[in-house]
């Protein structure tokens, strides 16, 4: 192939990715603005307009059920009497204020809600709680609960459903502050004052991780991991806990509790309390100093959730393999064969480097996920800078490389038949990389445009992020074996005749000249 070609070739690859890229980001707008009048039923017009953005005008509302996928956002002054029950995955409520009521925001069996900027004052029971669901909850505040069996904010009955977050919130005056049950929790950066029995409670068989926390100022119990719970709590501020007067030994004032078979690591704490024990650990509870969420994690079968999705990906590259198979035999037939592979192989070997370091990221962030449960989840680079835009230009920079590889193959000579078969699989990988492309595009977009450090794009947030990206990373490189084998054959080749030409061209029976030993 000509010089000239390739870079046509190039071109019109750039071209078609910039145009997708382009409609891609026209697409992503903005969801359309609907105003809540004081009175007028949230439910019925969040039905009625799906993924819109329901602005609650200032005045009092009435309490509501979310039930279709929407954006809740009040205006200042708005108030919500009564409760917000949310049912709907990836539904959001932003600065919403409820009052009073028995509950004051409910999640019931919806994942991936965002409750933000969220305040409840004077709920009876539950001020925000997260039931058989997930949710991120962030810079939220639950004040004034009178009940004595109150709970500012509980997540219960979600194990196995992924994390839910609590960051930032500060909660004044219930009995207990932030609590889970059976469910995987992270509490990080919250501010906890004048409860009455446990500010921070991680129990029966949960998983939580306590990061940074403020409790100040509360009765019976700073941070309590019990019921077989495993507990990382690490950074935290506690002081000023005193006893209940009720002579039960985990809520005696202590700053951190152990209590019955749970397994907590505590590190780099400050802790101020009056308790001849600041940390009491009983009942067959362990103290370890191992990361406890990664030592008793899910286990390897958590990673087979993984293995339809990549099946289904490498179905894909099949499929395209057979669409664009006309396309690979023109190709094959059509390029002038010339002496030299040097381009090729450097092609291959930076796009196969580059593609092999993108997967093995992608093969961590599946192990921490799925396997470990670690309380880092971004990979390796992804923990130090912003993932969607590193990963925007890994794929962009694997879709080049393939482009290029495409072009430079043309320097190969081998059968038709070979490069017939070796294009196939390569235009198929460049096909789904430049949906792939597109696929992060959108995630950028959704990420400059609605502030989440996470965005789903397309398909991605339907099918579940971790899987589907390893998924598609494993049918990209799947498409480029061929080709890398291919070049390194060749290479391997064209040295063997080389090295056979230079034995040929050696004399038979010349005799290197042996220098005479030293008199």
């Amino acid at each position: 192939m000509s010089a000239a070609r390739g870079a046509l070739l190039v071109l019109a690859a750039a071209l078609a990715v910039a145009t997708a890229a382009i409609v891609a980001v026209v697409a992503v707008r903005p969801p359309a603005t609907v105003r809540v009048a004081p009175g007028t039923p949230v439910a019925a017009l969040a039905a009625a307009h799906p993924g819109a953005v329901l602005e609650l005008a200032p005045g009092r509302h009435p309490a509501f059920t979310l039930a279709t996928p929407a954006t809740v956002r009040a205006l200042p002054g708005a108030v919500v009497d009564g409760g917000v029950v949310v049912r709907a995955d990836g539904a959001r409520l932003e600065h919403v204020v409820v009052r009073g009521g028995e509950n004051g925001v409910t999640v019931a069996g919806a994942r991936g809600v965002v409750l933000d900027g969220v305040s409840v004052d004077g709920a009876q029971q539950h001020g925000i709680e997260v039931v058989e669901g997930t949710a991120t909850i962030r810079g939220c505040a639950v004040t004034g609960m009178p009940d004595r069996y109150s709970q500012a904010i509980e997540v219960r009955n979600s194990a196995g459903l992924g994390r839910t977050v609590v960051a930032g919130c500060r909660v004044a005056g219930a009995a207990e502050g932030l609590v889970a049950h059976v469910s995987r929790v992270e509490l990080r950066g919250n501010a906890v004052t004048a409860t009455t029995n446990r500010a921070i409670a991680v129990t029966e068989m949960s998983e939580g991780l306590v990061a940074g926390n403020t409790v100040r100022d509360v009765t019976g119990a700073g941070v309590y991991c019990g019921d077989m719970s495993h507990c990382e709590v690490r950074d935290n501020v506690v002081r000023g806990v005193t006893g209940d007067g009720s002579g039960v030994r985990s809520r005696s004032g202590q700053a951190i509790v152990a209590w019955y078979y749970a397994t907590l690591r505590s590190v780099g704490n400050d802790i101020d309390v009056a308790a001849d024990e600041p940390v009491g650990v009983y009942h067959g509870s362990v103290v370890t100093d191992r990361f406890p969420l990664s030592v008793w994690a899910p286990g390897w079968r958590g990673a087979l959730g993984v293995v339809p999705v990549t099946a289904a990906a490498l179905a894909v590259l099949a499929i395209l393999r057979v669409l664009v198979a006309p396309v690979a035999r023109r190709w094959a037939a059509r390029r002038r064969l010339r002496a030299g592979a040097a381009s090729a192989a450097y092609a291959v070997a930076a796009v196969t480097a580059v593609q092999g370091f993108h997967l093995f990221e992608h093969t961590v962030q599946v192990w921490q996920v799925s396997v470990a449960d670690a309380a880092h989840r971004a990979g390796l680079l992804g923990a130090a800078v912003d993932g969607e835009w590193l990963h925007l230009g890994f794929n962009t920079v694997v879709f080049a490389g393939l482009v290029v590889t495409a072009a430079a193959l043309g320097r190969v000579v081998v059968p038709v038949g070979q490069r017939t078969v070796v294009a196939g699989w390569l235009f198929a990988a460049l096909a789904l990389q430049g949906y792939h492309v597109v696929e992060h595009v959108v995630k950028v977009a959704q990420h400059l445009t609605s502030g989440v450090a996470t965005a789903p794009g397309l398909l991605g947030g339907r099918v579940g992020l971790v899987g589907f990206h390893f998924a598609v990373n494993v049918a990209v490189t799947a498409g480029l074996v061929p080709a890398a084998l291919l070049v390194a054959h060749t290479a391997a080749a064209r040295w063997s005749l080389r090295q056979a030409q230079s034995a040929a061209a050696t004399p038979v029976g010349h005799a290197t000249p042996v220098p005479p030993m030293p008199q």
